[in-house]
């Protein structure tokens, strides 16, 4: 166990207009004990006033005052449609998901995986089809990660791994389809690893086995805007690393040549000591061990040939 801390749970809250269909519809009418087709839509909704619902039941043509539970099924149906078209609802109460959170996230990742890089994203609260989501990544290199031509992915829903039909799922898309990683000096054989987790009152799934989640537009682009937010500061961990790296070059470099390029210039000036060149060697980083090192190197090449 990684930690002990759990995430904040959900928070009961009303239906949102635009996520009900005529099934639903016809179940909360039945079930309403509101007198009026006005209070029944200001009571039964979340995010809908006087305003808005007057404007709904003109649209439906259903007088205010009619009893909820004596609409017709073709007044249901108008009643929804109207919904739909109405498009001025504000977006759904966000309370009613439960994200992992940032910290979770990145110790859960950390115990897993190891990488030695790591950036987590959570995304703001997003809507579709009148369902709150909140989308968060976690992207991983190195460490524990094998390399491979393929982005290691592990989904989530809800807290629950889906474990099947990746390449059916939104999030192989978006990782393969959406994303040109060369963009971001990840190479074609990468220890790569992208962690993903969908959290909704009401998971869009493709089939009813629950495996992949489906590529709404709305879901797809926050995914799209999380891996490429982790993205570019993987871009810059690895330019950093690719700095590095032709910085020791270079010393390397130096500390191999600049002695022998003393001792020569000694040579030809019939000087029996070389030049001290610890002086010149010192601000670029380079000791008398890095020298050495360097010699014995040069001494194991020109032996081999």
């Amino acid at each position: 166990r990684a930690t002990r801390k759990v995430p904040e749970p959900p928070a009961e809250s009303l239906p949102h207009p635009v996520g009900v269909d005529v099934e639903t519809m016809t179940r909360l009418l039945g079930a309403s004990k509101e007198k009026t087709m006005l209070s029944f839509m200001v009571n039964s909704f979340q995010r809908v006033g006087e305003k808005s619902a007057r404007e709904v039941l003109r649209l439906a043509g259903i007088p205010e005052d009619e009893n909820p539970r004596r609409l017709k099924h073709g007044e249901v149906t108008a009643l929804v449609n109207a919904i739909k078209k109405y498009g001025k609802f504000r977006a759904p109460d966000p309370s009613s998901i439960s994200p992992i959170g940032k910290d979770l996230l990145e110790v859960g990742i950390r115990n897993m995986l190891n990488p030695e890089f790591l950036h987590v994203v959570q995304r703001p609260p997003s809507s579709y089809s009148g369902f709150p989501f909140m989308v968060e990544v976690g992207l991983a290199y190195g460490g524990d990660i094998p390399p491979s031509e393929t982005i290691k992915l592990y989904r989530f829903a809800n807290k629950i791994p889906l474990l099947y039909d990746e390449r059916a799922d939104v999030v192989w898309k978006v990782v393969n389809e959406r994303i040109d990683w060369s963009t971001y000096k990840v190479p074609r054989t990468a220890p790569l690893a992208i962690i993903t987790h969908i959290c909704s009152p009401k998971i869009p799934y493709k089939t009813v086995g629950k495996e992949a989640v489906a590529d709404r537009p709305e879901i797809e682009r926050e995914l799209l805007a999380a891996i490429r937010e982790a993205a570019r500061a993987l871009k810059l961990y690895l330019s950093k690393i690719e700095k590095r790296s032709m910085a020791v070059r270079r010393l390397n470099v130096y500390a191999r040549y600049l002695p022998l390029i003393a001792k020569f210039a000694a040579n030809l000036a019939d000087r029996k000591k070389p030049p001290k060149i610890d002086k010149l060697l010192e601000p670029l980083g380079i000791d008398k061990d890095l020298v050495e090192k360097a010699r014995r190197e040069m001494l194991k090449e020109l032996e081999a040939e």
